[in-house]
């Protein structure tokens, strides 16, 4: 067998980086595998059953694997590329496109990307450089009183279509900035209304944000975003009273590092919630199950009102002792009232435990408790009545999770 692939084999069975040259082309494997055992009990209204799901798996799609690419072009220039698909351990359901994305970078003009890109929200400004328990069932994105998680990303949810997005380096002795773009005329959104931003006669669907980071001891962000109201979405029949109109969101927070305790935290505004979106039904990364329905606990009532405002803030106290990483955190999500929708507030607490073998292995495991107080809509109608609302389930959730993760 020709010596140079069984060099490739066994580095990829070893989990080691495996790098290929080809004309000065550097390609990485990289990925994630990661099972959890969960129970989650969600309550049910006076005289039904509660509902409560247990399985071992991965709810949150985090298993992945990926391609990471590079050349280096001279003068300080590179073409760099990352091709990443999500996987499911545990009930094996098919791969998900994750970031998909070609581009060119320089350590003088900062790097831009082309195609399916992390919101800025996602990975720059808050969101999920926050959250120790990012993809668990014990996470904050969309797990109630957390933190704004629509499936177009412009909250900390999935990733944005049709993108192009600039990173800065750094600039005037600790500033970075990001911005991100999804032009209107993307078809694939303009069929319906949900699940990609934009579409056509839609406009102005951006990101953008700037950071300072003061050294080790953390940093500060601040950050906007609008996602406009599709062709489809504006042609619907007024919900709670209004048509939709364009989502708007402004985020600040930062992160501060003290020894070996670690405090951090965010505040979003978010106007004209768009339906569709996932940012008023079921929340985005709320344990949804994906494709497996028997293993759905998703929170259908801690997102906003449907055309409505709301404010949702988060905040994580960590101590690092040894090789052990002790949580606790949570937050709120207060939805306003709107037409025939009443007012809700879900508040999330959770505590847990990271323990790391090494770099790249770790175990964890945690408690997360979310109450929610106020009305739910009937089977998610934004227009049912206030009696229907009245008397409509009260979801509240606990969670006990216990998972393992390697990286290669």
């Amino acid at each position: 067998m020709n010596k140079k692939l069984i060099t490739m084999l066994v580095s990829a069975a070893l989990g080691a980086p495996l790098l290929a040259s080809a004309q000065g082309t550097g390609v990485t494997i990289f990925g994630r595998i990661q099972t959890e055992y969960f129970s989650t009990k969600i309550d049910q209204a006076a005289g039904a059953s509660d509902y409560r799901q247990e399985a071992i798996a991965d709810n949150q799609d985090t298993s992945r694997w990926g391609l990471a690419i590079t050349e280096d072009l001279g003068n300080g220039l590179s073409a760099n590329a990352r091709i990443e698909f999500a996987f499911r351990t545990g009930n094996g359901v098919p791969e998900a496109a994750r970031e998909q994305w070609v581009g060119l970078s320089s350590k003088q003009w900062g790097a831009v990307q082309f195609g399916r890109i992390n919101g800025i929200f996602k990975d720059f400004a808050g969101g999920a450089t926050l959250d120790p328990f990012l993809g668990s069932s014990l996470q904050a994105r969309g797990s109630g009183g957390a933190m704004y998680s629509p499936l177009s990303s412009f909250g900390v949810g999935a990733f944005v279509d049709h993108a192009i997005r600039y990173n800065s380096p750094e600039f005037g002795g600790g500033f970075t900035a990001a911005v991100l773009l999804s032009p209107s005329d993307a078809t694939q959104a303009a069929g319906g209304t949900g699940g990609n931003v934009g579409g056509r006669g839609g406009a102005n669907n951006y990101q953008l944000a700037l950071k300072y980071k003061f050294g080790p001891a953390g940093d500060v962000f601040v950050g906007y975003s609008q996602d406009d109201a599709n062709d489809a979405q504006r042609a619907a029949a007024p919900v709670n009273g209004r048509s939709a109109d364009d989502e708007t969101v402004w985020r600040i927070g930062g992160g501060w590092n003290f020894g070996n305790f670690r405090v951090a935290g965010q505040y979003e505004n978010i106007e004209n919630a768009l339906a569709g979106n996932g940012g008023t039904t079921c929340d985005a990364g709320s344990s949804s199950g994906g494709n497996d329905a028997g293993i759905s606990t998703v929170q259908c009532n801690t997102a906003l009102n449907t055309n409505g405002d709301g404010d949702i803030w988060f905040l994580t106290l960590q101590y690092k002792l040894g090789k052990t990483t002790l949580v606790a955190q949570g937050g709120q999500t207060n939805a306003d009232a709107i037409g025939t929708s009443v007012e809700r507030e879900a508040t999330n607490v959770t505590l847990g435990a990271i323990y790391n073998f090494s770099k790249r292995t770790r175990v964890f495991g945690g408690y997360q408790k979310v109450n929610v107080d106020g009305g739910r809509n009937v089977a998610n109608d934004p227009d049912s009545t206030q009696a229907q609302v009245d008397a409509a389930v009260q979801p509240d959730r606990s969670t006990w999770v216990v998972g393992l993760r390697h990286d290669f």
